[in-house]
């Protein structure tokens, strides 16, 4: 008999185990084992703390405090999430383990590598052990996820994505590879997820950022343009630090009638380089180009330099930049690719309050000519995307080509850099500077064009302008500024580099 009863408690004692056990290891249970004497929390309204011997048992409902916070840090190690409070404007840290609840908006069950930074989430905790009882996904928030289709306006903190402007609020947070960033560190070809409750945004998640792209060996390139995949256009300078898309891209760099074109992939926050001292310079090529301007009071400059176009235009085969201008009517820049002996090439400028309000701010019209030769003239809207490349071009066959910008995106812009204006910039005798002031001893970068070693200076231009920080040893970074109209001088300073690991 009486081991029949040692057996009858053995099994009974092993089956409890084994019920404690499923419990403690399921998602969201219900059973917490911590230290005896551990006081027993109630639900919200519980005011009254029992003292329980052995297992204290949680639920869902056992919590006396909630919040709706965004979710700055999780460590998976330590098993801790750090919260925002958008109240207080504080962080804090809260324990998670088995019996934590995950939840979506919908209330259906997941898993903690299915929430992130930036999330805005609906908590619920044992304030006193900083436990963590469940983390939903806030049914009150939205999220406007992997777009591209945004303006940011840091002065008005405003942010129009697609046709709806929302207000950035003051405590709105920034992440980047799970690391929280400056609203500045964001550039304009960053791919965002942006989340908020109503009208506001509360953070901002870099999806799809931007690396580096450094040039040696390309002095014999100086002048001309470099086109990065259909992302940026430059015009190649000295010494150059792009900021460019994260992404695999096939470079394309030419001058004098000269092409070269090689692959690079650049990665988050991080310097490629390509070397282009491998390039043999060939006799340069040239082609007559016969432009018809549309009015005829227009003004053409090419590549920077007033141009009469009353007769053919000799250009050398490549890229060049055209800026038409006139009183009156909406000035256009395109890119004009030059890779047939003829072409011929129609620009019509609008007045602006002929223009479609729903079409890109600048229009062009470009058509064939044949001028006793065939050619191909294809005109391409960038949409600030940069140059396109054609199909005759991919098929190795000679063309010219004219390509569009409107002048967003990473396209250059009427623009000065130091002491000597960009294409198609407007300088007076005198002019308003923007100095970088710290950190001391960086190389300072404008929109990928060297200026100097920190603290230096450059013109002021008004509009939103790229801040590149480089220096040995260090990690490279960008920051976009807003440069007013105002007539007097303006400084910007920037927070140290770090080291690289």
């Amino acid at each position: 008999m009486d081991g029949f009863k040692s057996k009858y408690l053995n099994g009974f004692a092993s089956v409890c185990l084994a019920v404690v056990m499923a419990v403690s290891l399921c998602g969201c249970g219900n059973i917490s084992l911590f230290p005896e004497e551990s006081k027993v929390v109630g639900g919200e309204n519980s005011d009254t703390n029992e003292t329980a011997e052995g297992p204290v048992i949680y639920g869902p409902d056992s919590f006396d405090s909630a919040d709706t916070p965004i979710l700055i840090r999780k460590d998976e190690e330590k098993k801790t999430l750090t919260f925002y409070n958008l109240t207080v404007g504080k962080n804090y840290t809260l324990e998670y383990d088995g019996t934590t609840c995950f939840y979506d908006k919908y209330g259906k069950s997941l898993t903690i590598d299915q929430i992130g930074p930036g999330d805005i989430v609906d908590v619920k905790f044992i304030k006193n052990k900083k436990h963590l009882t469940s983390i939903q996904l806030s049914s009150n928030a939205w999220a406007i996820e992997d777009t591209n289709r945004y303006v940011m306006d840091s002065v008005k903190r405003e942010v129009t994505i697609g046709e709806d402007t929302y207000k950035i609020s003051s405590d709105a947070v920034c992440f980047s590879d799970e690391r929280q960033i400056t609203e500045q560190d964001i550039i304009e070809t960053d791919i965002l997820t942006f989340r908020g409750i109503g009208n506001k945004v509360y953070s901002i998640t870099v999806d799809k950022g931007h690396g580096y792209l450094r040039l040696s060996g390309h002095q014999g390139f100086i002048g001309g343009w470099i086109e990065i995949g259909n992302a940026v256009i430059r015009r190649v300078s000295e010494d150059m630090l792009i900021t460019v898309p994260e992404g695999k891209y096939q470079v394309k760099i030419s001058a004098s009638g000269t092409t070269s074109e090689k692959s690079v992939v650049i990665n988050r926050n991080s310097e490629s380089s390509l070397d282009f001292s491998d390039v043999v310079f060939e006799k340069p090529k040239t082609g007559t180009i016969l432009f018809s301007l549309n009015p005829t009071t227009a003004k053409l400059y090419i590549d920077g330099e007033l141009t009469d176009c009353s007769e053919g235009v000799e250009l050398t085969y490549g890229l060049h930049q055209l800026i038409c201008k006139a009183e009156g009517y909406t000035s256009i820049t395109q890119y004009l690719n030059v890779g047939q002996p003829t072409a011929g090439i129609d620009i019509t400028l609008e007045k602006p309050e002929e223009a479609d309000e729903e079409k890109e701010s600048t229009d062009s019209s470009d058509k064939e000519s044949s001028s006793g030769q065939d050619t191909a003239v294809e005109n391409t809207d960038s949409s600030g995307d940069g140059n396109q490349s054609t199909g005759n071009e991919q098929n190795g066959t000679d063309n010219t080509s004219v390509e569009e910008q409107s002048g967003t995106g990473t396209q250059p812009t009427d623009q000065v850099v130091g002491d000597a204006p960009l294409p198609g910039a407007d300088v007076t005798a005198t002019y308003y500077k923007v100095y970088i002031d710290a950190p001391e001893g960086v190389e300072v970068y404008l929109d990928g064009a060297y200026v100097g070693i920190c603290p230096c200076s450059f013109k002021k231009t008004e509009g939103l302008h790229i801040i590149s920080l480089s220096r040995s040893g260090y990690i490279t970074r960008s920051y976009t500024i807003s440069v007013d109209s105002d007539d007097k001088d303006i400084s910007f300073s920037f927070a140290d580099l770090v080291k690289e690991p």
